[in-house]
């Protein structure tokens, strides 16, 4: 009797262990998507409405005053999106980079595309991009284009995906190489390189065969770091979907976004993103009613992607940014001709056509989009 009242103890102690798993398991992921000073054009747009819309993940925008101020203490993962990332340490100032590599090394997950990978790289290789967390060094960056990575047997096995070539949208990212310097507590892998070079005229640089993708721990936590922009479009979700695999430990989702019907479609010039509250902004555009988001990069514009919206917002953000948008100026004047609509506040106020809605805030072009939406 005795011996049979212990297995029954000792059923109902692994019965409440895995329940216990399960329910952790199924929490959120409280993940941080840095918006500060650095990161911007459309990677960011995606990876804020990417890591809002999903039901395995809690989102917290962070900048570099959160870090320091002890933000990372509240997540388990942070996403650090592209842009530059000489602008995102600097963002981050000594004391964030310090406090970044600490969360990581104590069990904290990152994952980082673009400048989100060049942050990891070794200081001594580029003091105004590397904050030393990984041995790799650039070897420089060019063009923008659909590259093909291809991912070998190990990457696969940690990402939960087959080995071989995928094309991943590349915007002048790092070529990394391996440096020979020790950094204590590191130890990572090359999971992918660049499979073909795509000359660019303005540059000599060798692409095929170097580390596109790296993946590995520093001290306790795991690093997923890729040179290309996997978040830009579904069909390369399932990379991100095998980084938070290996980085979080876990398996997440990306709902599908449907288009609304007789949907208001509102275009997001991305180049000047800057700061949380133009986070926000994108953020609460995309949860809007009515509002169907696209992010507008400046050769898209050319490209004729003002055809198909109704409205384009100019955010707050680096003013010279928006150098880039003033030699588009047929193809804005186009817009306007056929109907368009222009809406925008701080820097991007500047910008606007005489007849464009002038606003105080990112939250008042929310305000006034919602009402558009409805009529």
């Amino acid at each position: 009797m005795a011996m049979q009242n212990w297995k029954i103890k000792r059923m109902a102690v692994l019965a409440v262990v895995v329940l216990s798993a399960i329910i952790v398991s199924s929490k959120p992921i409280e993940v941080g998507v840095y918006a500060g000073t650095g990161p911007r054009s459309n990677g960011c747009v995606e990876w804020f409405r990417l890591v809002n819309a999903s039901p395995d993940m809690n989102l917290t925008l962070l900048d570099g005053d959160a870090v320091r101020s002890g933000a990372l203490d509240k997540i388990k993962l942070l996403v650090m999106p592209g842009g530059s990332s000489p602008a995102i340490k600097k963002d981050l100032q000594p004391e964030g980079t310090a406090k970044l590599k600490t969360f990581i090394r104590n069990g904290g997950g990152y994952i980082g595309t673009c400048a989100g990978c060049c942050l990891m790289m070794e200081e001594s290789a580029d003091v105004t991009r590397g904050i030393s967390v990984m041995p790799y060094g650039r070897l420089g960056s060019k063009g923008k284009f659909m590259m093909p990575l291809a991912v070998n047997e190990t990457g696969a096995k940690a990402m939960g995906i087959k080995p071989g070539e995928y094309k991943v949208r590349y915007s002048a990212g790092p070529v990394l190489y391996p440096t020979t310097n020790a950094i204590e507590g590191a130890s990572f892998e090359v999971w992918g390189t660049f499979a073909s070079d795509f000359d660019c005229p303005k540059s000599k640089l060798r692409m095929n065969g170097h580390a596109a993708i790296i993946g590995g721990r520093y001290g306790k936590g795991r690093v997923f770091a890729i040179a290309c922009h996997p978040e830009s479009f579904p069909v390369t979700h399932f990379m991100l979907k095998g980084a938070f695999r290996y980085v979080a430990g876990r398996e997440v989702s990306f709902p599908p976004r449907h288009r609304a019907v007789r949907a208001l479609s509102v275009g997001f010039y991305s180049p000047v993103i800057c700061g949380t509250e133009v986070a926000k902004t994108v953020v609460a555009l995309d949860n809007l009613k009515g509002v169907d988001l696209f992010p507008v990069a400046a050769q898209e514009i050319d490209s004729g992607m003002l055809d198909h919206i109704d409205w384009l917002v100019l955010p707050d953000g680096v003013d010279s940014r928006y150098s880039s948008l003033e030699g588009k100026k047929e193809f804005v004047d186009a817009f306007l001709s056929r109907g368009g609509r222009m809406a925008g506040w701080g820097a991007g106020a500047k910008y606007l056509p005489k007849d464009g809605k002038v606003c105080t805030s990112g939250a008042d072009v929310v305000g006034f989009l919602e009402v558009e939406a409805a009529k």
